[in-house]
């Protein structure tokens, strides 16, 4: 866990852009110079590498949004004007929103891995191919491709991981269904207000929703990164 969230790591060499230290820059990295050095030149490469640029930007932004609402909460309280709520809900939105997306686009990415190795398991050729892929979708795939490889136990876990499962269902929420009120409370007899919850399973909202779901992101894209690296290693020859 990086201990300073707010710091930034070196540029990655695939796009040059600075992420922030608790991304899996090793892994990410790792599977670039495998893809780079012996698929460069395949029909699929275009798609690993707008995947691998998603996985660090959208992470990047998550964190950035993150950061944004922990400061107007800090700034503005849970009850702010009209503009400092707006404000507050754009950033949840896009702190959700992004992060699941990384998770996404690493699902993609590995989705073009298997596509490397085995093509017919793993179709990308037409623009419905590609709008196919899912997480699900590529867990199906390589069960039935790679039924032995430890890739496997990495998306099961992932799957049956409560903070997945909670990333997915709150971005579900904001993007598709709501955008969740809150419960405000009254301090009698105190100059300090009780932190409102978010209509929203009942979430505390207090900055922890973003710090929390943060160490959940880094984690599970490290999971999947990891799995990912290990599969370049033993299948992409």
């Amino acid at each position: 866990m990086n201990p300073h969230p707010g710091a930034f790591s070196v540029a990655l060499t695939t796009n040059g852009i600075d992420v922030p230290a608790d991304f899996p820059t090793g892994p990410y990295e790792n599977i670039h110079a495998i893809v780079a050095a012996k698929r460069s030149s395949h029909a699929n490469y275009g798609h690993y590498a707008g995947a691998s640029n998603a996985v660090a930007y959208r992470f990047k932004a998550a964190i950035e949004y993150g950061d944004a609402f922990a400061l107007s909460l800090k700034t503005h309280s849970t009850a702010p004007a009209p503009q400092g709520r707006y404000n507050q809900e754009k950033f949840l939105f896009g702190f959700f929103s992004s992060g699941f997306s990384v998770l996404e686009s690493v699902f993609f990415e590995l989705f073009v891995l298997g596509a490397f190795v085995a093509p017919a398991k793993f179709p990308l050729a037409t623009p419905q191919d590609q709008q196919l892929v899912t997480p699900k979708r590529t867990l199906v795939a390589f069960t039935s491709a790679f039924p032995a490889d430890p890739i496997l136990k990495t998306l099961t876990a992932v799957f049956a991981d409560p903070g997945y499962q909670a990333f997915r269902e709150t971005r579900n929420i904001l993007t598709h269904r709501a955008a969740p009120g809150r419960l405000m409370y009254v301090s009698i007899g105190s100059d300090d207000v009780p932190t409102a919850d978010w209509k929203l399973n009942n979430l505390l909202l207090d900055d922890t929703i973003a710090s929390k779901g943060r160490g959940q992101l880094a984690h599970l894209a490290t999971v999947l990164l990891e799995g990912g690296a290990n599969f370049a290693v033993t299948q992409i020859k």
